[in-house]
């Protein structure tokens, strides 16, 4: 498959996949099934360089997907992180600032990017 350049070309892609989604996933042939992945990944590409997401990067947001991904409740997690309870939710809540120490234990503990800690602070 060729790569996806133009707009012409995503419409013409974009087309293409929307025709193996009317059909249904179920009834689809090997080689529509193969052209389908093909083309998915040609236009994720294409959106990634050309249709950019904005992403807006929050402490709180970060530390909250890895509460979940662990089961950790915030208790739990300032224990781990040996805070107070009332420290992280200062902090989470942007009322109290990040200290050094504060982001040296998120960077050890959850082996969050140091760099992306004090960006956020």
């Amino acid at each position: 498959m060729k790569k996806i350049t133009t707009k012409k070309d995503y419409y013409v892609a974009m087309s293409e996949i929307e025709g193996f989604l009317a059909k249904g996933f179920d009834k689809l042939t090997r080689e529509e099934d193969n052209r389908l992945a093909e083309l998915s990944v040609e236009v994720s590409a294409y959106e990634k360089a050309y249709f950019p997401m904005p992403v807006k990067h929050e402490l709180a947001v970060i530390v909250d997907a890895y509460m979940k991904e662990n089961n950790l409740t915030r208790q739990k997690l300032a224990l781990l992180l040996g805070v107070g309870n009332s420290t992280l939710s200062e902090i989470l809540n942007k009322k109290r600032p990040i200290t050094f120490d504060f982001a040296k234990k998120l960077h050890s503990k959850l082996h969050l990017d140091g760099n992306l800690i004090f960006e956020l602070a």
